[in-house]
Parts: C-alpha cells; sequence; structure tokens
C-alpha cells in the first residue's frame, strides 16, 4: 500500500510538473494552444452552415486532446537528451512505469482549459443538448488521450536529436487530426473509403462522438468497427510500450 501511495505520488506530482505549473507561470501557453482548435471552429462558423459548426465542435475536442498528446514528443525528448530528468527518475525506487504514467497525466492537464472552453462553446450553441452527450464527450476524449499519450511515449525512444521534435510533431497533429474526417462527416467521403478514412483513433472517436449524439447516422458495423479499432490500437500500443520500457530498465 504504502508503495502505491507513493506511485500515485509521483505520478502527481510529474503531472503537475509538465502540465500545471508552466500554465501557472505563463497563461499564455493555454492561449496559444487553444487558439488553433478554436481558430478553426470560428472559421467555419463565419463561412459555413450550422451542421457544418457542429461537425468543427467535434474536431476542435479531437484537436485538443490529441494535440497536447502528441506535443508531449518534445517534453520527452528534451527531459531526456538535456535534462537527463528520465535517468534521474530511473535511479529513483520509483518504476518507470509512474514516469510514463506522469508524463501522459500532463498531457490531460494541458488540454482541459481547451476542452472546457469548448464544452462551454458547445452549451452556449446548443451542440451540447444533455448531459448524456457530455458524458460521452468526455469518455471518448479520455480514451483518445490514451491512445494518443501511449503512441507519443512508444515513438520517442525511436527519436534521438531535438531538432526532428517539432517539425513530427506538426505533421502527427496535423495530419492525424485534420485532414482524416475530423472536422467533417465521414459520410461525405466515398462509401467504400470509410474503413480506411476511420484507421486513425481520430477519425474513429470523432465519428462515435457524432453517432452516440445523433449528429451522423450510420450502420452498426461502422461504429463497432470504429470501437474495435481504438480498442486494438490502444491495446497495442500500451504492450509496445511496456515491452519497450521492460528494454530500459
Amino acid at each position: 500500500m504504502r508503495r502505491l501511495i507513493r506511485e500515485l505520488r509521483a505520478i502527481t506530482v510529474l503531472g503537475l510538473f509538465n502540465g500545471y505549473i508552466p500554465v501557472k507561470n505563463n497563461p499564455l501557453w493555454i492561449i496559444s494552444f487553444t487558439l488553433g482548435p478554436v481558430s478553426y471552429l470560428f472559421l467555419l462558423y463565419m463561412i459555413g452552415r450550422e451542421n457544418i459548426v457542429e461537425y468543427a465542435f467535434i474536431g476542435g475536442l479531437v484537436l485538443s486532446m490529441s494535440a497536447s498528446a502528441y506535443g508531449l514528443l518534445g517534453d520527452i525528448i528534451w527531459y531526456r537528451n538535456s535534462l537527463k530528468i528520465q535517468d534521474m527518475f530511473i535511479v529513483t525506487p520509483n518504476s518507470i512505469y509512474t514516469y510514463a504514467l506522469g508524463i501522459a497525466l500532463s498531457s490531460y492537464i494541458w488540454a482541459l482549459p481547451s476542452l472546457a472552453i469548448f464544452i462551454i462553446i458547445g452549451f452556449l450553441m446548443s451542440i451540447l443538448r444533455n448531459i448524456y452527450v457530455l458524458g460521452v464527450i468526455i469518455g471518448l476524449t479520455t480514451i483518445l488521450w490514451i491512445n494518443t499519450a501511449l503512441f507519443t511515449l512508444y515513438i520517442s525512444r525511436f527519436i534521438r536529436s531535438e531538432k526532428y521534435v517539432w517539425p513530427l510533431v506538426s505533421i502527427i497533429s496535423l495530419g492525424l487530426s485534420v485532414f482524416p474526417p475530423v472536422y467533417y462527416p465521414v459520410t461525405i467521403l466515398p462509401r467504400d473509403m470509410w474503413m480506411i478514412a476511420l484507421i486513425p483513433p481520430t477519425a474513429s472517436s470523432a465519428l462515435l462522438i457524432e453517432s452516440f449524439s445523433g449528429m451522423i447516422d450510420v450502420e452498426n458495423f461502422y461504429i463497432l468497427y470504429s470501437i474495435f479499432n481504438l480498442a486494438v490500437q490502444t491495446m497495442a500500443l500500451a504492450i509496445l510500450h511496456k515491452r519497450s520500457l521492460v528494454l530500459s530498465e
């Protein structure tokens, strides 16, 4: 029990260290991080129809959560190569899993202000019509956070230099959160492309939110496919990341 409490305390401290303290010391980070997803919503609101705005709202939620996790890549590489925090953490009584969970928690803390803003916008624009839809959004964005954080933690072990990080973060974040059917419904694509388009976890999460909130009507097969896709990817990434941690100990 004492070890569990110590591990949980270490996870919380590390999450606050990399998530809450930077935002507290420089609130401009919140504006900088939130501006991208909100600007897409504003642009589509100004030039689009009402139903397009609903999809832009879902896209903003998904982009906020996924971008915060993908953005961890820079912190992980910097802490490992420059500050040697990962090496220092390994020699503590805490396990390396605690370090990974603490870093992942910080990305969720980063995303909370943006998610809160989108939830307020959703209620003001009557997109969030009831508590059920809010619960679906919170649940699916949390699953997406786990998936994208595991992905980021896993690929970080293959990156040796900071100079590759920030271009890669932008490519991954925009490539998986804007081009797939996240800001637009998968139903506008040819049906034979749906299964391929839903492979990114961001696209599967967006479809599930849109379906459970009543925005689109698709066959149960695609709902089950999206759930299966998210579950398999998350479990596979968890196994791969666990193996990489075992090798590093």
